[in-house]
């Protein structure tokens, strides 16, 4: 009679080992993959993030121009330049005096500066002013955080409607969102 014995051979346990070491090589593979994975679409909410926080400060600075908008213009820096910014005349309720405020984006940081209307904030021969700088050193009323991945172009205004484009830089390229607010009773 035939004695079995209990245990492993040499063989069967080296067989154990490779199946195991294939595995665990092939869960190593996908976890870093899943990682990497992860890191770009964590900076990609990231950087849509901060477009649509940029979007929503437009859309609620903006809507408070009105309810007494008289006078709107986009703003260049030079002639063939983009609109960086918006300047508008405002009417204040109950009062003869009337307000020059302008909307832009300096250095990533959105700015809204406002004045006492002069005759000379708004040229008679042209919808878009050209500024050497958008800051005039004016009383900045709002200021926003610095921007890392995003710029900002005003395109139109339309029957008080103003249009821009937001552009999301990302290591893949820039995306363009357009949007636009509806102003209160332009006149």
């Amino acid at each position: 009679m035939e004695r079995t014995r209990a245990g492993v051979t040499l063989v069967e346990l080296a067989v154990v080992l490779a199946v195991f070491t294939i595995v665990l090589a092939s869960v190593l593979l996908m976890f870093t993959d899943l990682t990497r994975r992860s890191r770009i679409a964590l900076g990609e909410v990231e950087r849509y993030s901060e477009l649509f926080r940029v979007d929503s400060l437009i859309q609620a600075e903006l809507s408070k121009a009105g309810p007494n908008v008289e006078r709107i213009a986009l703003v260049r820096e030079t002639e063939d330049g983009p609109a960086k910014g918006l300047r508008y005349m405002v009417s204040i309720p109950f009062v003869r005096g009337k307000v020059t405020k302008q909307f832009y984006i300096d250095d990533g940081r959105l700015f809204i500066w406002e004045k006492q209307a002069v005759q000379g904030d708004f040229p008679a021969d042209s919808n878009a002013d050209v500024v050497e700088s958008l800051n005039d050193n004016e009383d900045i009323v709002f200021s926003s955080s610095s921007f890392e991945h995003v710029d900002l172009e005003f395109v139109s205004i339309n029957g008080g409607s103003v249009s821009y484009s937001i552009m999301l830089s990302s290591p893949d390229g820039t995306r363009t969102h357009r949007s636009s607010v509806r102003l209160i009773n332009v006149k």
